[in-house]
Formats: C-alpha cells, sequence, structure tokens
C-alpha cells in the first residue's frame, strides 16, 4: 500500500507555487539527486508536446521534493471542484526499489492509490531509467488530461441542490457537491453539463 511509503500521507499540504522565468512545466524543483533531476528534465520534454485547452505549465503545474518521494501535480483546466488534481511519486529508491504512482487526488497526497484500481498508474519492481519513468508518468497523465468529465446536477426549483462531477468514459464520480446525495440520487440529473 503507498501510505506506507509516504512521510505523514494524512497531513493536509499548501502548495507554494514559485513563479520561474518563462513558461516552464513542474517549475518548483530541480530535485534531489540526480535520479529525480533526470526524472523531472523528461518529464518536462514530455509535457512541452502536451496540447490541451486551458492548461499551462506555469499555472497548473508543481513539484515538490519534501516528501519521500518526488511528488509533481497539475490542476485539471476546466475543473471547479475543489482541489481535484492529478497527482503523481516518484520514487527512486523506497522499500521495493523504484516505484511510480498516479491518482485522481485532493488536499491530500497520493492518499486515494490504490494499486489495485485500473484507473490509478501503478508502477513497482520494474528496473527502468529515470527517464522511462518519467515518460510513463506524462503519458498516464496526458491520457487523464484527455479524458471527458460531465457535471450532473440536480435541482430545486432554480437553484442546485447537489452536484457530482464524473470521468465520463468511466462514470467514476471525482467529486460531490450539496446536501442530499442519497435522496436526489435516486432519480436522474435534472441537467448534466460537459466540463470538458
Amino acid at each position: 500500500m503507498l501510505n506506507r511509503f509516504v512521510e505523514a500521507p494524512w497531513q493536509r499540504h499548501d502548495r507554494v507555487v514559485v513563479e520561474a522565468a518563462g513558461a516552464r512545466w513542474f517549475p518548483d524543483e530541480i530535485g534531489r539527486h540526480e535520479g529525480e533531476i533526470a526524472f523531472l528534465e523528461q518529464l518536462r520534454r514530455e509535457a512541452s508536446g502536451w496540447d490541451v485547452d486551458g492548461l499551462s505549465p506555469e499555472d497548473d503545474t508543481s513539484s515538490q521534493v519534501w516528501l519521500a518521494p518526488l511528488y509533481v501535480d497539475v490542476d485539471v483546466p476546466g475543473l471547479t471542484i475543489r482541489r481535484r488534481t492529478l497527482q503523481v511519486g516518484y520514487w527512486t529508491n523506497g522499500p521495493f526499489g523504484q516505484a511510480l504512482h498516479g491518482v485522481w487526488g485532493d488536499d491530500y497526497l497520493l492518499d486515494d492509490h490504490d494499486g489495485n484500481d485500473p484507473e490509478n498508474l501503478t508502477v513497482v519492481g520494474v528496473r527502468a531509467s529515470h527517464e522511462n519513468y518519467a515518460q510513463w508518468a506524462a503519458a498516464w497523465l496526458l491520457r487523464q488530461l484527455k479524458r471527458p468529465v460531465v457535471r450532473e446536477e440536480w435541482l430545486t426549483g432554480d437553484r442546485v441542490a447537489a452536484a457530482t462531477w464524473r470521468l465520463d468514459d468511466t462514470g467514476r464520480v471525482l467529486a460531490r457537491h450539496g446536501n442530499g446525495f442519497r435522496r436526489l440520487m435516486r432519480r436522474r440529473a435534472d441537467r448534466v453539463v460537459t466540463v470538458r
């Protein structure tokens, strides 16, 4: 399970975004050692070819090295839900050697990761270059950024009483907002809006 690798995964974090000169992907860190540096450099090269509406390097991506893994995240453009990001953790040398995990996350770093969930990125026990790991991370991130998201709304009069944000291709719920979900979700949503 991922949580035993992360130092204090239950603690909230406040992301600090460092302004970089020019548009640079994952601008906050350079890495603690050559493995993380190589990973970040390759990830930046991969990200420079991304074509995602509304995604900007300096505003929507960050990297941190204060945890055991190198941590990167991407704010998904167009989502109005509170702090729902794509999160990736890369261990150059953990209890199981190199490891890479990715998840649709929240305020808590990588805590939603489940290695048995096909929606998540899980690479453990594979001996490969840091650049290969970065390519796998970039491919997973881009695939997630391209997925369609819809917002389902349940109305009370003209007011939205509850809403869900779902991945349209699988139906997975990313977030819920409002009250009375159990009661309201017994019926179809009153309105479905394509978010991205």
